[in-house]
This record gives structure tokens, C-alpha cells and sequence, in this order.
């Protein structure tokens, strides 16, 4: 019988002998949550006993910390503000009904009366409800919509912008971070029924560009260059970067000793930066920025290089980009009219020969933005304004995400946001989210210098290959060697970075991404693969009988992952409906799925250590399950692809481990 549609949810629940029709709850999704649906079939219930609406008997009943603390968790002051617990819990004992299918009488602990749920029929209403909606469990599409009564509707525009690496530079820790955050974000949302739009907005213009062709005109070898291109470009960036930051360190100190003496400090720079590799560079960025036609070239082959590049490491990693921008696509008319605004309305000044905005004058306590440098030279503040102007046109978005480092890109977000309502442009600020990580990153200790992005997984992928080398029951899973790691890898590190709170710094820790600890990529990785091995010789179409049932509700093992696979669209929407949703939430519920698979799956009650696990899960793999055990199986099948790919990994199936169908729910 189908579940996806209310009414038809509701004939599944007379048959169960359940309250239908559901009570009117606007908060609930009963469609799309099991845990709502059993959240709005109690609350119809208490709003009897204490005489409420159901909607305010839905809004006491909340999820506990832990499945040992129960399913459900009846807050009694909310239920009835100004109760005393223990005097309404013996109340509503009284009238609680006796025998209900599904709620047994709930017990008292504190002011919380915690229900636990009849796992018989638990199951009869979950297996159904998660086989059914397949790869759409866990997801929420009408949200994503500008009509939720319309769910087919117009959707929402999203703008996440992520990755963005200097093409001058190397792909740093907080790149790579930027990226996969990113990624994430762009599939979650679009799994809320979202129109994402994946932007690169490259570091692809400025006196970075200007100095790289200083030094190319010094360092280049056209040989080398054609022979390996990216790892050239950083070398000759390097070698003019090293001889360049002299000039640099006496700039500063020649503004520095201004400062103390109150003399004109922006004059004291000028001195200095009008001659050596500064003055080389300045010419070098007025001509690109005039379009002279030899600096356009050397800019346009050093972009569609680095840009060719990325896309092979971001396709490895299985991500694509709807546009590839960056500062250069910036169009000048825009950063005029922008630069004309700021005039107009007196937000920016001149100051020693530069256009600066004085942000304490804009609701911040300090801080000077320039607009425009002493040199004339445009500034990255003010190609940004323009950009979210422009792709505010082009897209007439919702909602924009910048993922970005917590590192000086947060001042300059925060002179973005309040420049941008200074300009009138409050509604555009408020669209803009940055979603800011910690910037400091370990790989460059493990990577060194000058080396091209892919090189990173190639790191993942040998430290991958030791491991499954060092542990001969994970090879045998997982078949081919070789083939094992170079998949493998993509969901170590992707777990890895996924696993990590925004606020923490950047491990790029190989041993510890590449093992088969609980909660890693390679060990999630582990469990699907077990699942599809123990249900590929399961066939038929079977229906579960009463015993099949009764045996799952009688194994504490298999009932504690049912209520687990229960939480999963709770879980999404929880992340959905934080400030700043944190991938790390979607990890730690997927390891505490395969933890208690490992649960149960073992045959010995006790905790199985490391000496005995392979043994034991060899055992699990040759053990005969019931009908029940494996729908419950196929269901965790389901949840775990589902959050699989929510993170970005393709979930693994060994080559000749094809999964065949499973039993059938009603």
C-alpha cells in the first residue's frame, strides 16, 4: 500500500489501527518524516487528555538526546505550562489508552514523560515508508519552493560561491575546504527542492597577475612550461615573490616610521614603490587593467590553463561548476557606476591619493576600506561590490552563499555587507551569507610547495593503499587493490573534511582520513559494501509475516537501528533549519547508523575487540537472516546511500557484489 500521499498514508494507518485521520498540525510533515507522523499521532492523543489544540500538544513532544533516553520525549510544562510534572504524569496515566499499537504507557523521568515505541509496529509503518520513497528518504523538496502549497512551483535561486583559488598561487588547505563545504552545501540544499547555481569566482585579476608576469618575463622557459605548466607557473610566482618581498617589508617600514614621526605616510610608500619590481609590477597591472593586448594574452593563457587544471581535480572529486568567474569578468561599467554611487552619496573619500571609505561612519567601530589604490588601480572591494550587483541581476537570487576562509576575508565581508546598505542596497546585504571556516590548514606541511591540486589525492590514495594492504579482510571486501584505493580515497577525504566543525582547524591528518576507525570515509564505506554482500544472495519478493515481526521486535540490536533509521529526516531538517548547517552533523549520524549495525550484526552480546572483529564480521556475512532482518537491512541500505551521496561519495559496491532485490514490506 502507497505512502505518499496523505490519504493514503492514512488508509496504512487504519489498517495498523491507528488514528486517521491525522490530526491538523501546520508545523508537522507527516509525509515526509515518520518521526512527525508518530509525533502528530501522540499529540492527537494528549490534546485530548489535557484539553489542547493539537498543535500545542505536537510542540511538547520532542526528540530525546540518545535512543536509550526513548523515541519521543513529552515535556510536561509545555504540555501544561505551570504543572507540576509528577502530579500530571500520574494523570495522564489514568487516561492514557491501554494497549495502544504503538505507544506503550510512557514513563516519568524529571519533567520529561519519555515514550518508547512498539517496535512491531515501528516496523510496519517504517520499512514501507522508507523502501517506497527510496532515494528521496531524508530529503524535503517543498521547501525549496516560493510556494509550499505549490511544491512543483518556482523554486528558490541559490548562489553558492566556493573553491576560488588564486590562479597564481597554489591550491591551499582552505581551498580545498571551500570546495568540498561547498560542494555539500550545493547538493543539501538542492535535496530541499533548491535552484543551486555553482559558482567559482576565480582570484584571476589584480597585482598578483601583474607580478607573475614580472617574473615570467625573467624566468620563463616555454619548454617547461608545455611540458608541465601549473607546477611552472608557481615556480616563476615563486622565484619573483622571493625577490620582490624586500621591497615589501621597506614599504611597510618606510609607512610605519611615518606613522611614529606624523608624517604623510601614504607619500613615504610612494617613494619607495615607485621604482624596483614595484614599479615593474604597477606598469604591468595599468596595462592589463587598459587591455593591452600582449598582458591580456599572457593573462588569458595563464587563466585557461589553471582553469583546465582545476577541472580535472574538481571532476575527480566528482564536482562540477555551473560558471567559472572570478575578478575579471567584473564588468568595468558596473565598478564605475558603483564607484560613482559611493561619490555620490559621500560613503568614500580622497585620502593620500587613494578612495577610501572610513567604515566607522557605516556602523562598524573601526576600519578603513579603499576603493581605489593610490596607484588608480581598482581594488578587490570594489570588483566585489560590482560582482554582487551584477550576479544580483543575472540571477535574481534568494539566498547567496560564499564560502570562504574565517582569515581576512571576514573583515572584508563585513565592510561588503554594510557598504552595500550604505549604497540602499539593504535587501541585496541580507541575501548575502558568508558561511566562514577556520583558515588554518596543516597540508601544506604534508604537500610543501608549488605542487598542483591533484597531488592531493594522490597523497589520500597511497596512504589509502597502505591501509588496505595492512588489513587483509577490508582488501578481500572491497576486491581489487588498486581499484579500492583510487575509489576509496575520494571518500576519505571528502568524510574527513566533512567530519570537521567549520569552527575547527584543518588537519589534513592521511593516517588518520585513510583508516578504518569508526566514522571515516573508508569505514562507512565498509558497511554499505557489507550490507549489498549480505543481500546479494537474498532474492524474492517476500512478504513479512507476524513472526517476522515479532522476531525483530524481540532483537534490541535491530530495534535500536530501526529507531535510528526513523531520525534521518529529523536529522536533514535539523541541519537545514540551523543558522549555518554543518555537514558534521550528517557524519556522526551515519557512523551511529553503522555502529549499530556492527551491533547488530555480531553474534556475541559482549564488545568485540579489534583482534576478534574481522572474524566476527566474516561470521555476519555467513549468517542466515530472516525476512525481517533483511528489509531492516535494506532499509539501512537505503539510508546510508542517501547520506552517501548528501556527502559527495559514490557508495561502493565491489566488483560481482551487485545487490539483488529484497523483501517486500507491508
Amino acid at each position: 500500500m502507497s505512502t505518499l500521499e496523505i490519504t493514503d498514508l492514512e488508509s496504512s494507518l487504519a489498517t495498523l489501527r491507528l488514528a486517521a485521520p491525522l490530526p491538523v498540525i501546520n508545523s508537522a510533515d507527516a509525509v515526509t518524516n515518520p518521526l512527525d507522523l508518530v509525533r502528530s499521532l501522540l499529540a492527537g492523543i494528549l490534546s485530548q487528555l489535557v484539553e489542547s489544540s493539537p498543535e500545542a500538544a505536537y510542540r511538547s513532544v520532542q526528540l530525546p538526546n540518545s535512543i536509550y533516553d526513548g523515541d519521543l520525549d513529552i515535556v510536561l510544562p509545555k504540555l501544561r505550562p505551570g504543572c507540576k510534572a509528577g502530579e500530571l504524569a500520574i494523570d495522564l496515566a489514568r487516561q492514557f489508552p491501554i494497549d495502544h499499537p504503538l505507544f506503550p504507557l510512557p514513563f516519568l523521568e524529571g519533567v520529561h514523560w519519555r515514550v518508547l515505541l512498539r517496535v512491531n509496529t515501528l516496523a510496519r509503518l517504517l520499512f514501507p515508508f522508507i523502501l517506497e520513497r527510496g532515494n528521496t528518504y531524508g530529503t524535503d523538496k517543498k521547501v525549496g519552493s516560493k510556494d509550499p502549497s505549490s511544491p512543483k512551483g518556482a523554486r528558490k535561486k541559490l548562489i553558492v560561491e566556493f573553491s576560488s583559488p588564486n590562479i597564481t598561487n597554489e591550491f591551499h588547505g582552505k581551498h580545498l575546504r571551500s570546495t568540498i563545504i561547498g560542494a555539500f552545501l550545493s547538493r543539501f540544499y538542492e535535496s530541499r527542492g533548491w535552484d543551486v547555481t555553482r559558482l567559482n569566482y576565480l582570484g584571476d585579476w589584480g597585482k598578483n597577475i601583474a607580478l607573475l608576469k614580472v617574473g615570467w618575463e625573467r624566468f620563463a622557459d616555454e619548454v617547461v612550461f608545455q611540458a608541465r605548466p601549473i607546477e611552472h607557473l608557481l615556480e616563476v610566482y615563486d622565484q619573483i615573490n622571493n625577490l620582490f618581498q624586500p621591497e615589501v617589508a621597506a614599504s611597510r617600514q618606510a609607512r610605519d616610521e611615518a606613522a611614529r614621526n606624523g608624517q604623510d605616510e601614504g607619500q613615504a610608500q610612494t617613494e619607495i614603490e615607485n621604482q624596483g619590481i614595484y614599479a615593474q609590477r604597477n606598469t604591468a597591472f595599468k596595462k592589463l587593467e587598459e587591455g593591452d593586448e600582449e598582458a591580456i594574452a599572457f593573462w588569458k593563457q595563464v587563466r585557461d590553463v589553471n582553469i583546465e587544471n582545476y577541472k580535472d581535480f574538481y571532476s575527480q572529486l566528482g564536482i562540477e561548476f555551473d560558471e567559472y568567474t572570478g575578478e575579471s569578468q567584473v564588468k568595468t561599467e558596473t565598478m564605475n557606476e558603483v564607484e560613482a554611487l559611493l561619490k555620490e552619496k559621500k560613503i568614500c573619500e580622497e585620502s593620500s591619493g587613494a578612495w577610501v571609505i572610513h567604515m566607522q561612519n557605516h556602523g562598524l567601530k573601526a576600519g578603513t576600506a579603499v576603493i581605489r589604490g593610490r596607484d588608480g588601480a581598482t581594488t578587490y572591494l570594489l570588483r566585489d561590490l560590482a560582482a554582487m550587483i551584477e550576479r544580483s541581476k543575472k540571477y535574481n537570487f534568494n539566498k547567496m552563499i560564499i564560502v570562504a576562509a574565517n582569515d581576512h576575508n571576514s573583515l572584508h565581508f563585513t565592510h561588503l555587507h554594510h557598504i552595500l546598505i550604505a549604497m540602499g542596497m539593504k535587501d541585496l546585504a541580507e541575501k548575502i551569507q558568508h558561511l566562514k571556516f577556520n583558515e588554518t590548514s596543516s597540508m601544506a606541511e604534508t604537500l610543501g610547495t608549488g605542487f598542483k591540486p591533484q597531488a592531493i589525492l594522490s597523497h589520500v590514495e597511497q596512504a589509502m593503499s597502505a591501509g588496505l594492504e595492512a588489513d587483509a579482510a577490508k582488501t578481500a571486501m572491497f576486491g581489487n587493490l588498486s581499484k579500492s584505493a583510487d575509489r576509496l580515497s575520494v571518500a576519505s577525504l571528502l568524510v574527513h573534511e566533512l567530519s570537521t566543525r567549520t569552527t575547527s582547524a584543518h588537519s589534513f591528518d592521511l593516517s588518520a582520513m585513510t583508516s578504518f576507525k569508526h566514522g571515516t570515509g573508508p569505514d562507512l564505506q565498509y558497511w554499505y559494501a557489507k550490507l549489498c554482500t549480505i543481500l546479494k544472495t537474498r532474492n524474492g519478493d517476500v512478504q513479512l509475516s507476524d513472526e517476522d515481526y515479532d522476531f525483530l521486535g524481540e532483537d534490541d540490536s535491530a530495534a535500536n537501528l530501526l529507531r535510528l533509521l526513523a531520525q534521518y529526516p529529523e536529522v536533514t531538517r535539523a541541519t537545514y533549519n540551523s543558522t549555518s548547517p554543518q555537514p558534521d552533523d550528517i557524519v556522526k549520524y551515519l557512523a551511529g547508523v553503522t555502529e549499530q549495525l556492527a551491533d547488530c550484526l555480531s553474534d556475541d552480546e559482549d564488545e568485540v575487540d579489534d583482534g576478534v572483529k574481522g572474524e566476527t564480521e566474516a561470521k555476519a556475512e555467513q549468517k542466515t537472516f530472516g525476512a525481517g532482518h533483511l528489509t531492516l537491512f535494506e532499509a539501512t541500505r537505503i539510508v546510508l546511500e542517501n547520506g552517501l551521496k548528501l556527502l559527495g561519495i559514490t557508495p561502493y559496491v565491489a566488483d560481482g557484489h551487485e545487490r539483488a532485490d529484497t523483501p517486500i514490506a507491508e
